[in-house]
């Protein structure tokens, strides 16, 4: 699911560039960092909730912030979302569709990482069947 959530990102908000995961040498400075953070306990009922956080991080810190708050803004309080079909390494992530996307709070500022690069943080629950 987090690559799905990756790829209809990157079609959404195309002036910045997404990593899935956990960066890499080469990811570039000025990027968003989405990762899966673990999730719920099964429930009573089906359905699956996927806790994602999302990572901002940049030379600048109005940039870096710039970043979070159009990710906070395409994803915050959403219904219904089809995210789309992507391939990762010739494996298939066929298309989810969520049933809400819910911020747990708003973006906060980290601090300075050990490359001196600004980050900003908010960490969201996606809902799936």
């Amino acid at each position: 699911m987090i690559y799905n959530l990756v790829e209809y990102l990157k079609t959404e908000l195309t002036t910045i560039d997404f990593v899935a995961n956990g960066w890499m040498v080469d990811s570039p400075q000025n990027s968003v960092l989405v990762k899966q953070s673990g999730g719920d306990v099964k429930h009573y009922y089906e359905r699956s909730d996927w806790r994602v956080q999302i990572i901002s991080r940049a030379k600048n810190i109005v940039i870096s912030k710039e970043q979070i708050e159009l990710v906070y803004e395409k994803l915050k309080n959403r219904y219904g979302l089809s995210l789309p079909e992507v391939t990762v390494n010739e494996i298939v992530f066929v298309a989810v569709k969520t049933d809400q996307i819910s911020p747990i709070q708003t973006p906060g500022y980290l601090g300075a990482d050990n490359m001196n690069l600004e980050m900003w943080v908010f960490n969201l629950i996606i809902t799936t069947n």
